[in-house]
């Protein structure tokens, strides 16, 4: 990416983060940022049988795009793009996991969901997958997400006009007890319990 470009990037993104209600996890060192609130949607059937629905309290996900840009600086293998970024996930769930665990509201937060085109190979990290309806809030979410990928990936261009079919735009989410189960280090405990 253009040193340049990344800049004004960093800028930016300075200043949304300032008039957003984001969260870091762990500012430079995880993917992940995140944002407290109610669900509004379809319910959703977790991979441990769990229900998510209107109005439940959950973490929204949202990917660090600029951290993750900068991370890809000088990368310009396809596949090294993708293992970066499920090595970076990987690395932050754990962290996300803690960090939910010490949360006032973990008795009330049912589980953790994110919007994004990038979601081959998350069923193994124990997230379920699900379609969005195509309101004007999923088509600008994807249309923002496209960019994102034409300004990170080193094919960014070629990448989005090949996803337009094969990649579409997907809810990826997993419970409170799942992401605890896999990602909460034995030596951590809740702040509460887990049942729901």
């Amino acid at each position: 990416m253009n040193t340049g470009i990344l800049r004004l990037w960093g800028a930016w993104d300075t200043i949304y983060q300032r008039c957003t209600r984001l969260r870091y996890i762990e500012k430079g060192n995880n993917i992940f940022r995140i944002v407290l609130l109610r669900y509004r949607g379809e319910p959703l059937v977790t991979a441990d049988n769990r229900i998510i629905q209107t109005g439940d309290l959950i973490l929204k996900l949202h990917i660090h795009n600029y951290y993750f840009a900068t991370l890809c600086q000088g990368v310009t293998d396809d596949l090294r793009v993708v293992l970066l970024l499920r090595r970076h996930i990987l690395k932050s769930l754990p962290q996300l996991a803690a960090y939910l665990s010490t949360m006032e509201e973990v008795d009330q937060i049912k589980g953790i969901v994110g919007t994004t085109m990038l979601h081959k190979g998350v069923e193994p990290l124990g997230f379920s997958i699900s379609d969005v309806p195509m309101s004007w809030f999923f088509h600008y979410k994807r249309w923002y997400l496209r960019l994102m990928v034409r300004l990170i990936h080193p094919e960014g261009k070629d990448r989005v006009q090949r996803w337009d079919q094969i990649m579409p735009l997907k809810r990826v989410y997993m419970s409170k007890e799942e992401l605890f189960r896999r990602y909460l280090s034995n030596e951590l405990e809740p702040a509460g319990g887990t049942d729901s």
